[in-house]
């Protein structure tokens, strides 16, 4: 299944590239101009994008960089009827799989392009292939970091008392429950915050009673993390993640990506060196 993006704003241009590689594609895409190009390739799994230069809002040459900024992998074939040394070379520099000088294109050059670029992210994919089981041993050994960052920065705060103080009353009784859970199974105990899940830690980091003073995320976290909005934003989509890889749901190359960036993050702040 190939699914292929066509980036170009002439409409009789689309038309005959569609006929050159129908027998190669089995889902077309369009888009008319830069940015409209940019907001599909970041939003979408597409195999192969097919770039025309000229383009009303954003030129090729600059979709194809931000698109390489953004460490979207996609092979980038890059059409023009307005080709030169410097053009191809600065394509290449860019990030494209292949450079076509002449528009009109030959369907023969278009689709050896279209197998070579199809064959290299093949290989490419054999050399990183990755399985949930590898996404979910990362994030867990992420998720018993968080726990012990987490424990350990109330127990800093609050002393012995770091249990009843830093901990909202809904995460309390599932924990105690589980722990007593596993106690009737003659089972390890742990320290009762061994038995949250990876979704819980959220509330935990910004737990608040004005009535005990207490504030987690002003008097604890606040040192570590950029803002509310940045550790919310990253765990709701670990947790997310999490949650597919273990119903099990295919892990993507993107949400591998975006997983490990986050974990690499948020592990640099929890090791801030603390007073």
């Amino acid at each position: 299944m190939t699914n292929i993006l066509i980036v170009d704003d002439t409409a009789d241009n689309v038309k005959l590239i569609k006929a050159m590689i129908k027998s190669v594609a089995t889902e077309i895409d369009v888009a008319v101009d830069g940015e409209e190009a940019l907001n599909k390739i970041t939003n979408n799994d597409y195999d192969i994008v097919l770039l025309d230069i000229m383009l009303p809002k954003l030129s090729g040459i600059d979709v194809l960089k931000r698109v390489r900024e953004r460490e979207i992998d996609v092979p980038i074939i890059v059409m023009t009827a307005y080709g030169s040394e410097e053009l191809a070379v600065e394509t290449l520099r860019e990030g494209g799989d292949d450079y076509l000088i002449n528009k009109p294109i030959r369907t023969e050059d278009l689709l050896e392009a279209i197998n070579k670029a199809l064959e290299k992210r093949k290989s490419k994919n054999l050399e990183e292939e990755f399985t949930n089981e590898d996404a979910y041993s990362m994030i867990s050994e992420f998720e018993n970091n968080l726990r012990e960052f987490i424990l350990e920065a109330l127990k800093r705060k609050y002393g012995p008392s770091w249990w009843d103080r830093g901990i909202p009353n809904f995460i309390k009784s599932i924990c105690l429950k589980r722990q007593n859970d596993a106690i009737v199974r003659k089972r390890e105990v742990y320290p009762p915050l061994f038995y949250t899940d990876f979704s819980h830690y959220l509330p935990i980091i910004l737990f608040k009673n004005n009535e005990k003073e207490i504030d987690n995320w002003k008097d604890v976290f606040e040192y570590y993390f950029v803002s509310i909005g940045w550790i919310k934003g990253r765990l709701i989509e670990l947790t997310e993640i999490r949650n597919e890889i273990v119903h099990p749901k295919k892990i993507t190359k993107r949400q591998f990506k975006k997983m490990k960036l986050y974990i690499d993050e948020i592990n640099e702040y929890m090791d801030r060196p603390h007073d």
